[in-house]
């Protein structure tokens, strides 16, 4: 708690000064003054490096894993406990949706799964997660957990929960694990949520789009077929711009 109270009071100050002088770059230099911040009182110090030991015991076969692209750790940006970290190394597994972190100045073979009570948001190889609460949203099986989102308007916020499935398997006198993707897609449009399983879920929604739908899945095809995740993107930008052209002709 002593190094959020001395990180928020310098901070503080600190933007007093940057808004006297009017520097420019604002966000490149908000990055640099936190990492500066964090490397003075050390980064091995910060509350965030402080957590339970991860492991994985689930043996796998060549590239599979559980993880949401590899069991690599990549830079990202953590909002925890209230505070924002730049250039921190995570992974996620995505099975037990777990956030780990590997603390400063530790191996990588040492991880710390994050306490989801305190995990605000994060970002991870280009993709914006946050935390929702199933309170959040009146709606049944919906669980507390880290979400994929992207916003498109005020009307219109699209989610991935990310998942893999395992299957134990036995080959000769040993036995392993495969884990493959099972994502679910959920919609907030005009703050009620939406389970999107198909073309008819959409539809149900958006009955004036039904054209624009109907023809999207009939062109990307191949794209539903390959990566789901970029077609579902995809479809809700065309459905977003669709209901835009029409409040706008209006």
């Amino acid at each position: 708690m002593k190094n959020i109270q001395a990180k928020t009071r310098f901070l503080l100050l600190l933007g007093l000064f940057l808004n006297t002088y009017r520097i420019q770059s604002q966000t490149s230099n908000i990055i640099s003054t936190y990492n500066w911040f964090d490397k003075v009182i050390g980064r091995e110090n910060l509350d965030i490096n402080y957590g339970p030991l991860y492991t994985n015991t689930y043996r796998t076969l060549g590239d599979n894993n559980m993880y949401l692209i590899n069991d690599k750790y990549s830079l990202g940006k953590i909002s925890y406990e209230g505070q924002t970290y730049y250039d921190t190394k995570l992974k996620y597994d995505i099975y037990r949706d777990i956030l780990i972190l590997n603390p400063a100045e530790e191996s990588e073979q040492i991880g710390i799964y994050l306490n989801k009570e305190k995990v605000d948001s994060f970002t991870l190889l280009n993709k914006f997660f946050t935390k929702i609460n199933k309170e959040q949203y009146n709606f049944p099986g919906f669980s507390t957990a880290y979400y994929e989102a992207s916003i498109y308007n005020e009307d219109i916020v699209f989610y991935i929960k990310h998942h893999k499935s395992m299957i134990k398997k036995i080959k000769y006198d040993y036995s392993y694990y495969n884990f493959t993707n099972n994502n679910s897609y959920f919609l907030d449009y005009k703050k009620t949520l939406y389970s999107i399983n198909n073309k008819s879920d959409l539809i149900k929604i958006f009955p004036n789009q039904k054209k624009q739908i109907t023809e999207f899945y009939s062109i990307n095809r191949d794209l539903k077929k390959s990566d789901i995740d970029h077609f579902m993107k995809n479809l809700i930008t065309t459905i977003s711009n669709s209901l835009s052209n029409h409040t706008s002709i209006k």
